[in-house]
């Protein structure tokens, strides 16, 4: 049963940005779906959580924060569910919030072991590589095809099978964090004499790491050509905030996190930005004016929203409903606004400030508990995942600002996934024999 529950649980992790990042009402329900099965196939063979493998169980425990602030906010949604005349969009984003709080608690199970967290990490990469190589090739080639036909929108910019670029370009942000924090966790000490360090920098070439670095730079080449000005801006301000408070908090860390660090904003702006085209992103940049943009008026209507629901909010996935009553005049496009295109307002407006408090405290218990991988783990892999999951809550809380990812299922759920990596980085069991067993050590 339970390799069964880690078979589903990897294919999921797969399948999300397939087809269209389930964007379809019945994307929600299949990834809660496959979400509660594999967390089924992993608890019933086991009697009680004390059955719990030991690793999966100390996460567990000490994940219990972040899980009750999730549960709380569903309570909280059951309530708008019974007192709300939208009942059914309710009931649906529920049933989206019980899923996406299952995949949360089934992450901390699975990935208890090293390998567990390796296999995942490549998973997500190779999938997140796979949509950046397609946008792109669509993109180079004129076939301009998304998932199931030719393309009627977004046109020359790189959409992946997703709808959206925007949406595509936050998923790249979450996915190029996870691998630049494996990068980090595969920092390599090249010590002895030069004929030694000849023969360790000769195995790195050869090594997986060289694989995963060709990977990132075909991601990169995807968020670029995504045209995504927030997306693009997000990744490398995310990237220089992340890798700030890396060299700042990581101890005994060697050069080549320096190194790497840098390599990655020089080489991928200067070489990959240049060849496929930072400068429209930069144009684009340049061209925007607020004459020409209703995000900001649309943000005050949501705002005024909030104002008039500030505590219970409207009831979740209202928003296409209750906004047109709000929506001003000089919004002057015929575009229905099914998203604020800023999560922030979106949330406050529909789930009320309370509930929307509570899931703000779980992310940043996640963020401060990844800040702690950083500066207490000894374990390379740990310090690693903390990076990547505080990179991956900086870009997307960049990008939220004016866009709508965690209204994506494959983004909410990849969201979820670095929010428990930032879990396992700090409490995670680096399993490393005898001297790994003793308490101090698994503090750190």
């Amino acid at each position: 049963m339970k390799n069964s529950s880690w078979r589903l649980y990897q294919a999921l992790l797969f399948i999300l940005p397939l087809p269209f990042a389930g964007v379809f009402p019945w994307g929600w329900g299949v990834f809660s779906l496959l979400a509660f099965i594999s967390l089924s196939l992993f608890i019933y063979p086991l009697s009680s959580p004390a059955s719990f493998p030991k690793s999966s169980a100390k996460l567990l425990d000490k994940s219990r924060p972040v899980i009750y602030l999730l549960l709380l906010v569903q309570g909280f949604v059951f309530l708008q569910t019974l007192f709300f005349d939208n009942y059914h969009d309710s009931f649906q984003h529920l049933i989206l919030g019980l899923g996406l709080t299952t995949f949360f608690i089934l992450t901390l199970l699975q990935l208890n072991s090293r390998s567990r967290i390796k296999t995942a990490i490549w998973i997500v990469i190779i999938a997140a590589a796979f949509q950046a190589l397609y946008g792109s090739i669509m993109v180079m080639t004129g076939l301009e095809w998304g998932a199931w036909g030719a393309k009627t929108s977004y046109t020359g910019k790189a959409t992946g099978t997703f709808v959206n670029r925007n949406s595509l370009a936050g998923y790249l942000e979450m996915t190029l964090a996870l691998g630049i924090g494996f990068l980090l966790s595969q920092s390599t000490h090249y010590r002895g004499r030069w004929q030694q360090r000849l023969r360790q920098f000769i195995q790195m070439l050869l090594s997986p790491k060289v694989i995963m670095r060709l990977l990132l730079a075909v991601m990169v080449i995807g968020l670029v050509m995504t045209r995504s000005r927030m997306g693009n801006t997000a990744f490398f301000a995310s990237l220089m905030i992340a890798g700030g408070l890396a060299l700042l908090l990581m101890k005994h860390k060697s050069a080549s996190t320096t190194i790497l660090l840098s390599s990655l904003l020089i080489i991928d702006v200067a070489i990959v930005g240049t060849f496929f085209g930072v400068d429209k992103v930069a144009e684009r940049l340049q061209g925007t004016s607020i004459e020409k943009e209703s995000r900001d008026e649309v943000s005050r209507d949501t705002f005024n929203m909030w104002l008039d629901n500030p505590v219970l909010g409207t009831g979740a996935g209202s928003y296409q409903y209750s906004y047109p009553s709000y929506r001003s005049a000089d919004v002057t496009t015929t575009r229905l606004y099914d998203y604020a295109h800023n999560d922030y307002l979106q949330f406050l407006a529909e789930f009320g400030a309370l509930a929307s408090l509570l899931l703000l405290l779980a992310v940043l218990l996640c963020f401060y508990w990844a800040l702690q991988a950083m500066r207490l783990r000894r374990d390379d892999l740990f310090k690693g995942l903390g990076f990547a999951s505080a990179m991956a809550i900086i870009a997307i809380g960049i990008h939220s600002l004016v866009d709508f990812n965690l209204q994506i299922p494959a983004n909410a759920f990849m969201f979820i996934f670095m929010l428990a990596l930032g879990c396992i980085a700090r409490w995670g069991d680096s399993g490393r024999g005898s001297r790994s067993s003793s308490h101090g050590r698994l503090r750190r």
